[in-house]
């Protein structure tokens, strides 16, 4: 007998398969919450390939109860009590996260970069300046600085743009020198992150209890609550920038063009926020074009190059190189950049730059057709922006699995049944046979399951992702992703 699920009666049965549901979904945060406390409590600083051997193991565990958590939320949302059912999701979301921010980071050391170059900007330096291991900086790594000794790339001068050297050097302000707090603010960011997808979900008029394909996600807990990875700024950013949008767009129908106006204004500012942090949130502004206008754009790069001069300016005019040598040289983990590398362009002796250019120029492309592309619904820019970022991670010459947090935050708002179609409009209708809308949401989902088992390669001691796992992540988000769509019928 089919179940209708809007019946709350007190003596309904339906009322009792929701509260199953509930306790199912509380038994299964239960469990992800005792593999985050094992994972805990197997966290070793250095990067040790045990360590790091038992990270992943548990990660394939926590996304397999993952998987059922967002199973069961998506075959019974409009069912369940929402408040009940937000507590549920936002203890675990807040518990899971911090349980991991009293451990040391294991799978990245680049948390000890972030507290070293808050300790500079502290020291009136510019981190621009001088790399780590320069002798003007030896006053600041006396031999009992500890961090110092975890620091990687010493001889390089950091990569991080200016809204990134601002939040280190805001943390270091507060709490220096301390590892745990840093970890703590990014895990301030995320969970307010969470808020956002909340607000975006609401004013879609999404069933909130969607949340938790982000709250609970193992990627971002694992990422910013254990290695604290600056990304979670940059997902806040560019969910605020989605937010301010999706109300700019609704203030306009509505005939408030002022507020609409200003909304948009607000979306621009925190897009050229995100970029600060990390420089691809820019790659956005070809999805955000066609609604928004060349006007906004404009805004945007003005607000980005201002706030990069202006940091630049102020803190002596140093300006950072490194981003050319890391772009160059960074290869470990990108599917299909290795897939190409290794497979075609070595055997056929193809030089590494022609496969760079090649991938760059298809992103580019990819880029061009998203901009020339008609939005046919209000919210276009949201699965354009969608589109752009899986094509980012696919393309991308370094992918590394922090990278795919950017992605996720957009599986709760295009994940069927009820999401946002690819074409901008919202399934009002719930209908579970439109087949190739679940393609590019899968691709997305599995992705930010997959890339995790990247970290594979400092168990295995081996210099780059194997190929076979590359390969399985390439034809997971390929087929899923772009050949469903085409195959599928609604």
């Amino acid at each position: 007998m089919a179940t209708v699920w809007h019946d709350y009666s007190t003596d309904s049965p339906k009322v009792t398969s929701a509260r199953l549901t509930l306790v199912l979904l509380g038994g299964l945060g239960l469990a992800s919450l005792g593999g985050y406390a094992l994972m805990a409590a197997s966290a070793s600083a250095g990067r040790e390939p045990q360590a790091i051997g038992k990270f992943v193991v548990i990660f394939i565990g926590l996304f397999a109860l993952y998987m059922a958590a967002c199973y069961l939320v998506l075959r019974a949302e409009r069912s369940l009590p929402t408040r009940s059912t937000l507590v549920v999701i936002g203890v675990v979301a807040v518990l899971a996260r911090g349980t991991l921010v009293f451990s040391p980071p294991t799978l990245s050391n680049d948390m000890y970069r972030y507290v070293w170059d808050g300790r500079v900007m502290a020291a009136g330096i510019s981190p621009y300046a001088y790399a780590p291991g320069n002798s003007a900086l030896e006053e600041l790594r006396p031999p009992d600085y500890w961090i110092w000794s975890q620091i990687n790339r010493k001889g390089a001068i950091t990569i991080y743009p200016p809204g990134a050297e601002l939040f280190f050097a805001g943390v270091y302000a507060v709490y220096p020198d301390s590892v745990m707090w840093t970890k703590g603010a990014m895990v301030l960011v995320d969970l307010a992150s969470c808020v956002l997808v909340l607000l975006i979900l609401g004013r879609l008029g999404m069933p909130r209890e969607r949340v938790l394909l982000y709250a609970w996600a193992p990627l971002p807990i694992i990422e910013f609550g254990s290695s604290g990875h600056v990304e979670a700024l940059s997902v806040f950013w560019t969910l605020a920038a989605i937010l301010a949008g999706v109300v700019a767009v609704q203030r306009g129908a509505g005939g408030a063009a002022r507020a609409g106006r200003g909304a948009s204004l607000w979306a621009a500012a925190c897009l050229a926020a995100a970029a600060l942090v990390k420089l691809i949130p820019l790659l956005l502004l070809a999805g955000l074009i066609r609604r928004f206008g060349w006007k906004f754009v404009a805004l945007c790069t003005g607000l980005f190059a201002l706030g990069y001069a202006g940091f630049v300016v102020l803190t002596g005019g140093h300006v950072s190189n490194f981003l050319v040598t890391y772009l160059l040289h960074e290869h470990n983990n990108a599917p299909i950049y290795a897939l190409l590398s290794e497979l075609v362009a070595k055997p056929l002796g193809i030089g590494d730059e022609i496969v760079r250019g090649v991938l760059l120029a298809a992103l580019a492309v990819v880029a061009l057709l998203v901009a020339l592309r008609r939005d046919t619904g209000p919210y276009s820019f949201v699965s354009k922006s969608f589109v752009l970022v899986g094509a980012y991670l696919l393309l991308a010459t370094n992918a590394h699995p922090w990278y795919a947090t950017w992605l996720l935050l957009f599986v709760p708002l295009v994940m069927p049944p009820g999401g946002l179609l690819i074409s901008g409009e919202i399934d009002r209708s719930g209908n579970p046979r439109l087949r190739r809308e679940y393609g590019p949401a899968l691709a997305a989902f599995l992705f930010t399951g997959i890339t995790f088992l990247g970290y594979s390669l400092f168990v295995l001691a081996v210099p780059i992702v194997p190929l076979e796992l590359s390969a399985i992540q390439g034809v997971a988000t390929i087929g899923l992703g772009i050949i469903w769509p085409y195959m599928g019928r609604a």
